[in-house]
């Protein structure tokens, strides 16, 4: 990414195109974790991109949204327009930012991952609800989801009515979070490497928990 002096401005919004099909929410969702997480302040600090209003775009452009953020460490503000109607392969960065790199990344990443050790860890990861609730928030926010979800190796558990939902619903965020975890540490075949992770998340919760409904389950976990 290079840095250009008009970048996000009235003359020249980033193109999210989280707006191109308004029925199409995984694109739409992709579209705005891109833009969320392609920038930082320059002290590496994450920017909030809560405060957001429409305006009309310069010339042709239609409407462009107007992001106000203010740096944490300065109050200084920056307004940054978005056009959501028109993409484009690459982004440049804005005066005021920097590109999200690999070190900030790391320093972010870091404790999401160790957290998911831990639940891969545990005798029962359902007892460690406040660290998956912590994970899957981060993941939802900060990474394209699309990538993470494998109909194979998902669609029984949401097809298995008999098993207990709460089962169901927890196999399926240790498979989602496992994919991540192999996608940042860079792990050869991250969908066999979840799909194995959530295995023996099962295996442990019927231990743990020998009167649990598991439907039809066994016949893929086992």
């Amino acid at each position: 990414m290079q840095v250009k002096a008009d970048y996000g401005t009235k003359t020249n919004p980033i193109e999210s195109g989280a707006f191109i099909n308004l029925a199409d929410v995984k694109a739409r969702n992709a579209g705005f974790v891109r833009l969320f997480n392609s920038y930082r302040w320059p002290n590496g600090d994450k920017i909030n991109f809560s405060k957001r209003h429409s305006v009309n775009g310069f010339g042709s452009k239609g409407i462009v949204d107007v992001y106000t953020l203010v740096n944490p460490e300065t109050e200084d503000t920056l307004k940054l327009h978005v056009d959501p109607y028109k993409t484009s392969e690459k982004y440049d960065v804005p005066n005021g930012l920097i590109a999200l790199n690999l070190n900030i990344l790391k320093s972010e990443i870091e404790p999401i991952l160790t957290q998911i050790e831990e639940v891969n860890h545990a005798e029962d990861g359902t007892k460690l609800k406040l660290h998956i609730g912590e994970i899957m928030n981060y993941i939802s926010k900060n990474f394209d989801q699309n990538q993470l979800i494998d109909l194979n190796n998902l669609e029984f558990l949401r097809k298995d009515s008999a098993a207990d939902k709460d089962l169901t619903t927890h196999l399926t965020m240790i498979y989602l979070m496992n994919k991540y975890y192999a996608l940042a540490k860079d792990i050869d075949k991250e969908a066999d490497y979840a799909f194995l992770k959530m295995k023996d998340s099962y295996h442990k919760y019927v231990k743990a928990n020998p009167g649990a409904n598991t439907g039809s389950l066994n016949e893929r976990l086992q």
